[in-house]
């Protein structure tokens, strides 16, 4: 997928916080869009790239015509995201969504989270539904805003990357009928379920990649000191911890057990 989605998750999980928060999920937002615009800052563009930029920006006006954004995510959704949020939508609910806790914390099944959940909201999953279904109208909306500022964006990278007779030539491709039907296509193919298909074939065996991360990371951290434990703090430590958290004793020393426990069965952060 492209990177830029990944830009764009980042500030679409706040503003999906409860409107409690307002105040705070735009304080961290505007934190998060400052972050983000010094980490991706760029160098003004030389005389010689912003020469190049109208036939630069020309040539992004044939690559990516007007609503190509919203058709990408419509073609996203299709091919990917759909499927993925048909699973999320044919879910089972998450306990912690209605009463606070996890299923996990105490041990129920299935039938009892259901029954829970059918107590606090009868219509959860109508309600579920209807959630992932704005989410894909508001991330349409959110595409089709963004296309401009992607254009130019794409328009300087192209002034900046390629030389005029790099650009001429780019521009007289897709000016034929094959190059013309390359450019409609190209951004779209990203998501085409095909090229998914592959993908998902592949993640077993990225996850056996990631199984044996424990030993290596073992290895690669052997020579850094052991990270403490609860005994091994020493009173002021761990005075001054509980004073940060506001945990009990008791607390930290079984939340630091379970890190004990992770650490000792390898399990990566």
């Amino acid at each position: 997928m492209k990177k830029w989605m990944f830009v764009l998750a980042a500030p679409l999980a706040l503003a999906s916080q409860p409107a409690a928060a307002d105040d705070d999920r735009d304080a961290k937002q505007a934190e998060m869009m400052a972050a983000l615009a010094q980490a991706f800052k760029v160098e003004p563009l030389t005389p010689e790239q912003q020469a190049r930029l109208p036939l630069a920006t020309a040539l992004i006006d044939q690559i990516m015509p007007d609503g190509t954004m919203n058709e990408l995510m419509g073609s996203m959704f299709d091919g990917m995201l759909g499927p993925i949020m048909k699973l999320a939508e044919e879910a089972a609910p998450r306990l912690h969504q209605f009463i606070g806790y996890g299923q996990e914390d105490l041990e129920l099944g299935e039938a009892e989270v259901a029954e829970i959940a059918a107590i606090v909201d009868p219509r959860w999953q109508e309600r579920q539904r209807r959630t992932i279904a704005l989410t894909q109208s508001m991330m349409g909306t959110v595409m089709a805003a963004m296309e401009p500022s992607m254009k130019r964006g794409m328009s300087e990278a192209y002034a900046v990357h390629f030389t005029r007779p790099e650009l001429e030539g780019i521009g007289a491709f897709f000016s034929t009928e094959v190059g013309a039907s390359f450019a409609r296509k190209s951004y779209k193919l990203s998501s085409d379920p095909r090229i998914i298909n592959a993908a998902m074939r592949e993640m077993p065996a990225m996850m056996l990649a990631f199984k044996d991360m424990g030993e290596q990371l073992k290895v690669e951290t052997a020579d850094l000191p052991a990270k403490k434990g609860f005994d091994a703090l020493g009173a002021d430590e761990r005075k001054r911890i509980i004073e940060l958290t506001g945990l009990s004793e008791d607390e930290l020393r079984a939340g630091m057990a379970l890190v004990a426990e992770q650490d000792a069965a390898q399990e990566p952060y």
